[in-house]
């Protein structure tokens, strides 16, 4: 009688299982990329830089005819210098257009120094908008086009 015994089984070289879960992890960690990258871009995407938050509170107040938060909004020179009549022709044109919706900055590269240019969206119209800025991020000047109102 012969001894039969069995033979080593096949034996495992342990590639299969690691390179699955490399697969894995590589899927998941390129899924949280793209997952933090659309957050990112969702969250900068709609708010107003400081300039345009700077216009959008200009616009609001020349609007509103109020002088004190427009002065607070410029430099002291350009404060002295903006008449109370000056305020009440720009509100005259700028308040029938209705609330601000949306204040988009669109500086061309041609633009002096601390000059930011504005498109600013109205309920019933639009109107384009140049502001310097002082050093100290001040309104220096500010100059608007005719109005457009909306049909």
């Amino acid at each position: 009688m012969k001894n039969v015994t069995p033979g080593p089984g096949p034996v495992r070289t342990g590639t299969a299982a690691p390179v699955m879960d490399a697969r894995r992890n590589q899927l998941i960690i390129l899924a949280v990329f793209v997952l933090v990258l659309v957050l990112l871009v969702r969250a900068c995407s709609g708010r107003e830089n400081q300039y345009e938050k700077v216009a959008h509170e200009l616009t609001a107040a020349v609007q509103n005819n109020d002088f004190n938060a427009v002065a607070k909004l410029e430099n002291s020179q350009t404060a002295a210098t903006m008449g109370r009549g000056r305020l009440g022709r720009a509100a005259d044109q700028l308040a029938p257009l209705g609330k601000v919706k949306r204040v988009h900055e669109n500086t061309p590269a041609g633009d002096g120094p601390r000059v930011h240019e504005f498109d600013v969206n109205f309920d019933g119209g639009t109107v384009h908008e140049k502001i310097q800025f002082d050093p100290d991020g001040k309104v220096f000047t500010f100059h608007y086009d005719q109005p457009v109102k909306n049909k």
